[in-house]
């Protein structure tokens, strides 16, 4: 409900070519302009070109502005670019925190060798 009542307007929606578009891996408004150009038509074929959406935050910062910059090079409305396709783990753990999940016998006959 926030989101819709405050929406930025749309000249602040996508990424302007000098600014960050990505924090997690660096990627520049205009790197995702320049992917968008060369056939990434939406946010999951951009994480082969930039690797958008894969650093920490799991594209949680910066899904909204990489889909609003694939709509605006593209001339589309973002719904018809999409958004990035989530997949597990959907929040990040340490390595520390998977190490210490509790192990099942269930668990460790899944993975033995044979």
């Amino acid at each position: 409900f926030l989101d819709a009542l405050y929406r930025p307007a749309p000249q602040f929606r996508a990424a302007p070519p000098d600014a960050i578009a990505c924090r997690c891996e660096e990627a520049t408004g205009a790197a995702v302009r320049e992917a968008a150009r060369m056939g990434a038509t939406g946010p999951n074929q951009l994480k082969a070109f930039l690797r958008c959406g894969m650093g920490p935050c799991q594209g949680r910062m910066c899904g909204p502005t990489i889909t609003e910059t694939i709509a605006q090079e593209r001339g589309v409305h973002p719904r018809e670019v999409g958004y990035m396709r989530l997949r597990t783990p959907a929040k990040p753990i340490t390595l520390g925190e998977f190490a210490a999940l509790r192990k099942t016998e269930a668990d460790m006959k899944a993975v033995e060798r044979r």
